[in-house]
């Protein structure tokens, strides 16, 4: 027997055409395999009838069963269901195997209750049976073998969902049935339950809910004809506030975000395209691109954007890095300031794969030129910006949006996202107190537009009202569920046209009506062949958007058939081809919509999936050559995937394993250039991945201890360091252990732990001078030097700088020197060199403003502006400092620009500006409120510093009990000199000028061989010392400095 693939009927072996649908038999392949599908099993029993049978003649009773039999047999099959066993006087059957339906719930329930009907009728038929039933149907996912044999006693599905079902027909009444949720969540429109009290089942850790199945509600047929095309139906009034949003950015040169949000199918897409229209009608030049967030549980991080940019760019898949980097060049060409080319092209090429590893920069200056690039591109013209489906969107993609509504200005720039209402339950706030953001929510359509678009869509005016009725009571105003169900409808065959007119091939009982748009879908993946329906599977695991030559790949296939395939299931409306491909030689599709997508790839079995993430990846690895980076977190995603996969099943993972971490961690060295946040979850993904003793795990250990530094994203630097020490000493690695002492250090001073600080930089020179020169020594030695520096050891951190330098210069980046140079700099200041060291600072800012994150490059400011300031006097110094916020702000680099602001507070407080100061420092330490760092505690001192100069006197628990000994733990000379010299003036303010000077004395102490502060400690020192009269120890102070 063969069974047609439209209507499930069963044919004869020799048959061409099926007996019951008329399609085509020929040239089909016998379904082959298994496969995941939803299915709704339906359990029932005889009651009573074992105890009856002890003392039956044997004959009576298998007379009595085959009745029975035939009986459940009918009515199952009659409602579409497949017998799957007899177990003595039980029965299971199955409905949505091997073929799904829309509505294979609401069949099995009916002839559940038909079944119940057909007993009391041979009851009154034949009295003697006197037979009684009960039965349960239960809904749920279930493995199906799609080339078994039900009828010849070979089992097809299995699933807890049959277990379930078992369990649930023994608590149902006689003469009843019983339904569990996932069954009576879709059927209770059309069929009265009573509800009953949960029930306990063995393995289950909660009760189930149950229903008892009282009587099936009337339904209606239907009658369709298919359109080709349809109108805009229903969206009138948010189209015209899209052009009107629109028209506004133009005539305003106002930035706008419009937030377009509705459910799956309520015609987000359709209204965008629409608006695309109206674009691209218009007479003037406007820009359009546009980006999708992709579906990978937290997405891929700014592949939305990235895609924009690739698209304005002009940049293929498949170029090589150079001609994508020259693309990318003359793109950025359309910024109108010169100097901020070469910075923007730097991190636009961070965003799309093609920069320098080194070049690394925090979130805030990545944000801020990618927004400048956007703008340009608007300042050009106006450009309508789309970000489709942002609610796949990562938090970090999120913020840049909100950046982007924020920030951009003077431009007519329209950024259009579209979003399911997941988005909102994500981010509750999403677009709020924003006066530029329009939310735009669709609702359903209204009973009478989706009539009207029902009629457009069978080229029929007028319906049978009882077929509309039952369309529009099914559609529930979603324009997809209207569209998709009229078009599976066409594909079973179930309409077919007759001359002018369109005629129904079935009864109209059996026309089926779908209850939810899944169903639906799956109804109509159950159309196709079997060979279309595994190009449409291969197709699901690489997600939205893929191409043909991976599926020609990843099944072994003809190019040819893969071709016809593809061009086939456009037609169908299932797939759509790209107008251009993103992949030069290689035919682009995406789903027609994604949940036509994760439909097919829900029913793919588990051990299918895996090898067919496996295959993608390959693909994808080859195609990108040497632009894999760009790639590497969907590589690590479809390797993530066959390992859960494969592991579920038993299977050996540990190749899987280390082909995952490998482009995990490649991911995470590009995301640290875009996303701290983002390269520490990778971090935490290819840790889960790797265990003690693996060569892989060292080398995600020691990038999580980089990234644990970076903005404090672990929280906890000291745990992610101490680890990752641990397994390179497991591991015998010394390199690696040199390298993670170093960092440990630069995050001990982070923390404010110098002495931890110089302890952990002296092991990792320890080790690291013992070892070939190489990039993790520079990095120690430049490390060295600062630490040294920021404790004002003048002389000892010219002996650092001195031993550094060449290997810096060989081994180093122009960071590591930058970073070097500073500091040598401001010790050479501080022995007397002056103009020499002026000049190390300013060369290091010219190394910094040429390849460093902006933070470096403000601190480079800051350290040539406080030299500045007392060698040129506050002119030029504040021309620097205000040069520094003004880049930091530009690039989006909110804490160096509030740092720079902070060191702005004691000039002010030098030239008596003291409210200036405290100003500032309110607004310094209002940007850190929720974060507060070493910045806020500077700005506090410094405020502090003014209170107590105007005769504040509530200030000492404050000073004594925090600033104080906070200082003396840090023993850093910037945090020392101001709060002592605060904690000595407010002693003399309350007439304690005994404490004063002996804060003075202990100030002097600690800063004995430090030079560079020596005259900054002397301005409050200086009052103290007069009015206490401590001439000696002012004379030894001043002769200090």
């Amino acid at each position: 027997m063969q069974r047609c693939p439209t209507c499930d009927e069963e044919n004869g072996d020799r048959a061409r055409f099926c007996s019951n649908c008329g399609a085509a038999l020929t040239g089909m392949a016998a379904p082959a395999g298994e496969e995941r599908k939803v299915v709704s099993v339906l359990f029932v029993d005889l009651v009573g009838f074992t105890a009856r049978s002890d003392h039956a003649d044997p004959e009576d009773v298998r007379a009595t069963l085959r009745v029975y039999h035939d009986l459940l047999k009918r009515e199952i099959e009659r409602f579409g269901g497949t017998v799957e066993k007899f177990i003595g006087d039980a029965v299971m059957a199955v409905f949505g195997a091997p073929v799904a339906h829309e509505d294979d719930a609401e069949r099995a329930v009916r002839a559940a209750l038909r079944i119940l009907g057909a007993i009391d009728e041979l009851n009154e038929t034949r009295p003697e049976l006197d037979l009684a039933v009960r039965g349960a149907v239960n809904t749920g996912e279930a493995l199906v073998a799609l080339g078994a044999r039900p009828e010849a006693g070979e089992g097809f599905v299995t699933g807890d969902v049959v277990n379930v079902a078992s369990r649930l027909q023994g608590a149902a009444p006689v003469g009843g049935v019983v339904v569990g949720e996932l069954t009576h969540r879709p059927t209770r429109d059309v069929i009265d339950y009573e509800e009953l009290p949960p029930i306990s089942v063995k393995g289950k850790d909660e009760p189930i809910p149950l229903w008892r199945a009282v009587a099936a509600r009337s339904r209606f047929g239907v009658d369709i004809e298919p359109g080709a095309s349809t109108p805009l139906i229903g969206r009138a009034g948010e189209l015209s506030l899209l052009q009107g949003s629109f028209e506004r950015v133009v005539r305003d040169r106002t930035p706008q975000l419009v937030t377009l949000s509705g459910e799956p199918g309520v015609g987000k897409s359709r209204l965008t395209r629409e608006f695309r229209t109206f674009i691209d009608d218009l007479p003037d030049l406007v820009s359009w691109r546009q980006g999708r967030c992709l579906p990978y549980g937290e997405g891929i991080t700014f592949w939305a954007l990235a895609e924009i940019v690739k698209s304005h760019a002009g940049i293929l898949e498949n170029d090589g890095p150079d001609e994508a980097a020259a693309k990318l060049a003359v793109a950025v060409g359309i910024v109108e300031d010169e100097r901020e080319r070469e910075w923007i092209r730097a991190r636009l090429g961070s965003l799309i794969g093609i920069g320098d590893d080194d070049d690394v920069a925090e979130r805030d200056e990545s944000f801020a030129a990618w927004r400048t690039f956007l703008e340009a591109i608007a300042a050009n013209g106006p450009f309508v910006f789309v970000i489709e489906d942002l609610h796949w969107a990562d938090p970090s993609m999120l913020a840049f949006v909100e950046h982007l509504a924020d920030w951009a200005n003077g431009v007519p720039l329209f950024v259009l996202c579209t979003a399911r209402p997941e988005l909102y339950e994500r981010e509750p706030s999403w677009g709020g107190g924003k006066r530029n953001h329009t939310a735009v929510s669709l609702a359903p359509l209204s009973a009478e537009e989706t009539a009207q678009l029902i009629a457009v869509l069978l080229d029929q005016t007028v319906l049978p009202a009882e077929t509309q009725r039952a369309l529009l009571d099914r559609a529930g105003g979603n324009p997809l569920y209207a569209e998709e169900f009229i078009r599976m409808l066409i594909d079973r065959g179930v309409l077919a046209r007759r001359g002018a007119s369109w005629e129904l091939t079935a009864g109209e009982g059996d026309i089926p009506v779908p209850e939810n748009v899944h169903a639906l879908i799956a109804a109509r993946l159950d159309t196709l062949s079997t060979e279309r329906k595994a190009l449409l599977q291969d197709a699901a695991i690489l997600g939205k958007v893929f191409w043909a030559g991976a599926l020609v790949e990843m099944g072994s296939l003809d190019p040819d058939a893969v071709r016809d395939g593809l061009h086939e299931l456009a037609r169908k409306e299932l797939l759509r081809p790209a107008r251009r491909s993103s992949i030069e030689g290689e035919s682009e599709y995406a789903f027609w919509h994604m949940l036509i997508r994760d439909a097919a790839y829900g029913q793919i079995p588990r051990a299918q999936r895996a090898a067919g993430h496996r295959a993608a990846a390959a693909w994808i690895e080859r195609m990108a050559g040497e632009r894999v980076a760009e790639n590497a977190e969907v590589l690590a995603h479809h390797y993530e995937q066959a390992i859960e996969l494969a592991g579920a099943a038993g299977d050996d993972t540990r190749e899987l394993q280390r082909l995952a971490v490998r482009f995990l961690l490649i991911a995470n060295e590009r995301a640290s250039r875009l996303d701290v946040e983002k390269a520490a979850e990778l971090n935490r993904r290819a840790l889960a991945l790797t265990t003690p003793g693996e060569p892989e795990r060292l080398h995600v250990l020691l990038s999580d201890a980089r990234d644990s530094i970076f903005e404090w994203v672990s929280q906890n630097p000291e745990f992610s360091c101490e680890r990752a020490l641990e397994e390179a000493r497991a591991q015998g690695d010394l390199l690696a252990e040199g390298e993670i002492l170093s960092i440990w250090g630069q995050a001990d001073w982070v923390a404010g732990e110098t002495a931890a600080q110089d302890e952990h930089i002296r092991q990792s020179l320890a080790i690291l001078q013992e070892l070939p020169p190489g990039p993790q020594l520079s990095r120690a030695l430049s490390r060295s030097v600062a630490a040294s520096g920021l404790t004002g050891r003048s002389a000892r951190t010219l002996e650092l700088a001195e031993e550094a330098i060449p290997i810096v210069r060989e081994f180093g980046t122009d960071v590591d020197l930058a970073f070097l140079l500073q500091f040598r700099g401001q010790a050479r200041v501080d022995v007397g060199e002056t103009s020499e060291g002026i000049a190390d600072l300013r060369e290091g800012l010219r190394l910094a403003l040429g390849s460093a994150p902006v933070g470096y490059v403000c601190g480079a400011y800051v350290n040539v502006a406080d030299n500045v300031w007392f060698d040129q006097g506050p002119a030029q110094a504040e021309e620097l400092y205000e040069a520094a916020i003004e880049l930091g702000d530009r690039r989006g680099a909110i804490g160096a620009a509030n740092w720079v602001r902070m060191e702005t507070m004691w000039p002010a407080f030098d030239v008596g500006r003291w409210d200036e100061s405290l100003e500032t420092g309110d607004s310094v330490i209002e940007v850190e409120r929720e974060r507060p760092g070493q910045v806020t505690v500077f700005a506090q001192i410094y405020q502090s510093l003014v209170r107590v100069a105007r005769g504040a006197l509530d200030l000492t628990d404050a000073i004594e009990e925090t600033f104080v000994p906070r200082a003396r733990e840090i023993g850093d000379g910037q945090v020392i000199v101001p709060a002592f010299r605060l904690a000595a003036m407010n002693r003399m303010l309350h007439g304690d000028l005994a404490g004063g000077v002996a804060y003075v004395r202990e100030l002097g102490e600690l800063m004995r061989e430090r030079p560079g502060y020596h005259a900054w400690l002397l301005e409050d020192s200086a009052r103290v010392c007069l009015a206490a009269g401590a001439a000696d120890l002012l004379r030894e102070l001043t002769e200090r400095a």
